[in-house]
């Protein structure tokens, strides 16, 4: 499935747009031990406070994982880096 049939669903499901960082792509490890082909993009919305990486599957178009970089960045460290 191309990567800009899949985007509109991604961008309404995940509540944002896609950024201007170019799409990659890339293997992703599942839960089971096999691997996906993904398009990984940015979905980003200011005003609500959103800012995702998406990877989309690279022959279906589902979204196989998002890593919220919001929640990632709230993390706190337990000392200097």
């Amino acid at each position: 499935m191309p990567l800009s049939s899949a985007l509109p669903a991604v961008e309404t499901l995940l509540g944002g747009q896609v950024t201007a960082r170019p799409p990659t792509l890339e293997y992703l490890a599942l839960q089971d031990g096999s691997v996906a082909l993904v398009h990984v993009v940015e979905v980003q919305n200011l005003r609500k406070g959103v800012w995702y990486e998406a990877f989309i599957d690279a022959h279906t178009g589902d979204l196989r994982s998002v890593t919220d970089f919001v929640a990632r960045a709230s993390v706190s460290l337990p000392g200097p880096l």
